[in-house]
């Protein structure tokens, strides 16, 4: 009997060393100075204290702080930090959470849930850090890094990084990066980076995500991101784009820019997006030359999307086609009156679906808008001479097997708008008004053509 209680005793005391060992108790403080660690009112090992208020004229040491932390260098919390925590220069969270383990230890530490995490607010002069997660915010005139997820607000004079998830708002003078999906706002000078989803918005020089998603994905949760700057990259991109160059990858969004790349989604029966730019490089490509009432050649550049390709009940192919454009008028005898234009045109095109051979895409009409500058001469006019024209158009090709080959025509009402006297004599139906120094020309025409598709 008493061989047994004595194993039984050994066996308590064995599992109460090992839970101690796994959980060390703390010495609770509420109020603590220090000149540097190991120099204070927590004597030799600080590192065994939680306190409420902590003031260090250098640096502090201890395993958490409740309410205030005050450091003229810097603080360290081995174990968690609630409430401000204000540093000189660096603020760090899990510090030696894990010294003298093995790998075998610190592993089964945080299998046991072990988290190092900030609940409320760092300040710092150059770094905060830390290990686990931010329930709150981070600011700094260098970096903030987090180990783990962050769910509030990070502001760095230099740069943000998180290496799991993001719920809030980060700033920084250059940089901002979140590893993981990021929900909220990004706004910095250089660069934006999340590495997979992205709801909300990226504002900054070079934003990157790796997708979007939007009201025309396979499954959309009715969030989606918007992404602002002067380069934007995303491998799937169902929300929107604004930039000079647009990289969408598979996108099923809207890009609006100088220079729009992408390709086509790839979930059946889902749309493509809305490309809108100069150069739209993707899918169609079209090339029109043309004579109107104003120009005997037009040539027309079109690039932009096909908006159903994947759609099965789909009867009409759509495209959204952008344009540039080119009319020329010379004058061998006299180059002075020598006319030209350079504009812009954004189109909605329908050509018709047929499962009867040859018979697809046969037929199609459109309709859209153009923006012309007007010139006289061989210089570029600096002053307004703006074209604005509703257009409306209808092709056919001529027979089955041309491919590619349309031929069209259509109709169009102009206005001109100047501050220098120009008569652009359109054909017919002139309407001028002069008003101060602008002079208002209105006019319907025509145009006929060809086009390869």
């Amino acid at each position: 009997m008493y061989t047994r209680f004595k194993a039984l005793l050994l066996l308590l005391c064995s599992a109460t060393i090992t839970l101690g060992q796994q959980k060390p108790v703390y010495q609770f403080k509420v109020l603590q100075f220090s000149m540097a660690p190991g120099l204070g009112s927590n004597g030799l090992h600080p590192g065994g204290y939680v306190n409420g208020f902590s003031f260090n004229l250098t640096s502090g040491y201890s395993a958490a702080n409740h309410v205030l932390e005050v450091g003229g260098i810097s603080n360290l919390n081995t174990e968690y930090t609630k409430g401000l925590q204000v540093a000189g220069i660096f603020n760090l969270t899990g510090g030696n959470a894990f010294a003298g383990m093995n790998l075998k230890e610190a592993k089964k530490k945080i299998n046991s849930g072990f988290e190092a995490n900030l609940e409320g607010l760092q300040v710092s002069g150059v770094a905060n850090v830390v290990i686990t997660n931010v329930f709150g915010g981070q600011m700094t005139g260098g970096v903030n890094y987090i180990k783990g997820g962050i769910f509030g607000i990070q502001t760095a004079g230099l740069a943000n990084v998180v290496e799991k998830y993001g719920f809030g708002v980060q700033l920084a003078g250059a940089y901002n990066s979140v590893v993981g999906s990021f929900d909220g706002v990004q706004l910095a000078t250089l660069l934006n980076y999340t590495g997979a989803r992205l709801q909300g918005l990226q504002l900054g020089g070079f934003n990157q995500v790796r997708n979007i998603e939007g009201r025309n994905s396979f499954s959309f949760s009715g969030y989606s991101a918007v992404q602002l700057g002067l380069v934007n990259r995303a491998r799937k991109m169902n929300g929107l784009q604004i930039g000079l160059v647009n990289f969408g990858g598979a996108m099923q969004g809207t890009q609006i820019g100088l220079i729009n790349f992408y390709h086509g989604g790839k979930e059946a029966n889902t749309k493509d997006g809305t490309s809108i730019g100069l150069l739209n490089i993707g899918h169609t490509t079209e090339v029109l030359v043309y004579a109107d009432e104003l120009f005997f050649t037009n040539y027309q550049l079109s690039t932009g999307t096909l908006k159903n390709g994947r759609k099965l009940d789909a009867v009409k192919w759509i495209h959204i086609q952008n344009a540039i454009i080119f009319g020329y008028n010379p004058d061998l005898l006299r180059p002075d009156n020598t006319q030209w234009a350079l504009g812009y045109g954004l189109y909605k095109k329908i050509f018709n679906r047929s499962i009867t051979p040859g018979m697809n895409q046969f037929r199609f009409i459109s309709g859209g808008l153009e923006f012309l500058h007007y010139n006289e001469g061989s210089d570029l006019n600096e002053k307004l001479n703006l074209i604005s024209r509703l257009k409306a158009s209808a092709g056919t090709r001529l027979h089955p097997k041309l491919q590619n080959i349309y031929v069209f025509g259509g109709l169009s009402y102009s206005m001109l708008i100047s501050r220098t006297p120009v008569d652009v004599r359109p054909g017919f139906l002139n309407d001028a008004h002069v008003s101060a120094d602008i002079a208002r020309q209105r006019w319907a025409g025509g145009h006929v053509g060809i086009m390869i598709h």
